[in-house]
């Protein structure tokens, strides 16, 4: 068997999801690193934040971050030695604590400032309504034409690949609600993501070289475990290519494509995706079946994932 950890990166917040995971006593150490970073006691952060705040881009990575750390520190011991880690666009960085090249207290600490650049470099785009759109489904050659001229006429980047008729678009929020309102008849699978911030293209430039500063003075260490670099789907096994893959992927495209096929290359025939959701256990089962891929969440209790794997 040739295990994967994937680590996933905008997924739909809720209320809720980090309800179980700030109780869970082997959740402590976890809880502790979270509220020494955020100079207050994670649960009642998460707790003070209403509906509407979970969707900004700086929560909205700490509480994913947390799901993430949390989840892991549950089931690693549970787990054989995994091949590879992924991660998909803020889960590349808790890749890289899945893999051993972070502690939580740094991994928590880098979350922080990553989002804080992105919002400073974002800080002149318009965000209203949201900086990213998802293109699904396959179309005729025709719609294709008018999304690439439309991509063109509203300075919008393609921030992921997911897979075939799948891409992530990012621009400002007037631009992204110009091009759904166009683009919609051709494509009603368009989906504009509660995302503020327009992830992996040329607008965060800026904070791209910021975080790479501040990854070079962080303590990241050469990954214990290979890391899928996002942006071309390359390994990563020294702190010098971790800290040129973290900071880059804040303003290039994210090839998830790229990444699943990787995967199969590399014989990967076991997948588990930390969550919250299953978008990409979904996405590599999908396009690779030979691969058994499943999130902890779909097993409902986290315990019988030894049982799945043996």
């Amino acid at each position: 068997m040739r295990l994967a950890i994937l680590c996933s990166g905008q997924a739909g917040q809720h209320r809720n999801m980090l309800d179980e995971l700030l109780v869970a006593t082997e959740c402590e150490s976890v809880r502790r690193a979270a509220s020494e970073v955020l100079g207050q006691d994670v649960a009642q952060w998460w707790g003070e934040l209403d509906d509407s705040e979970i969707f900004l881009n700086s929560n909205a990575q700490f509480a994913i971050a947390y799901y993430q750390v949390a989840t892991w520190a549950r089931i690693a011991a549970q787990l054989p030695e995994a091949a590879l880690v992924a991660g998909y666009s803020l889960g590349e960085l808790i890749a890289y604590h899945v893999a051993g090249a972070l502690t939580a207290t740094e991994t928590f600490r880098l979350v922080r400032e990553r989002a804080r650049l992105m919002d400073e470099a974002a800080a002149s785009v318009d965000r209203d309504g949201g900086c990213m759109v998802l293109w699904r489904g396959r179309v005729s050659p025709a719609a294709l034409a008018a999304r690439d001229r439309a991509v063109a006429e509203y300075g919008l980047d393609v921030a992921i690949k997911r897979r075939h008729g799948e891409e992530v678009l990012a621009g400002p929020g007037n631009s992204i609600a110009s091009f759904v309102s166009d683009l919609q008849a051709m494509n009603p699978g368009l989906v504009r993501l509660p995302v503020t911030v327009p992830a992996h293209s040329h607008y965060l430039a800026r904070a791209a070289s910021a975080f790479r500063d501040i990854l070079a003075a962080s303590a990241i260490a050469a990954p214990r475990i290979t890391v899928l670099g996002a942006v071309n789907a390359m390994p990563v096994r020294s702190r010098e290519a971790a800290i040129d893959a973290l900071s880059r992927q804040i303003a290039t495209t994210i090839r998830w494509d790229s990444c699943m096929e990787a995967l199969a290359e590399s014989g990967i025939d076991r997948v588990i995706e930390l969550g919250p959701g299953n978008d990409l256990s979904k996405l590599v089962g999908a396009e690779h079946p030979q691969i058994a891929a499943h999130a902890v969440g779909d097993f409902g209790d986290y315990r019988v994932l030894a049982d799945w794997l043996h």
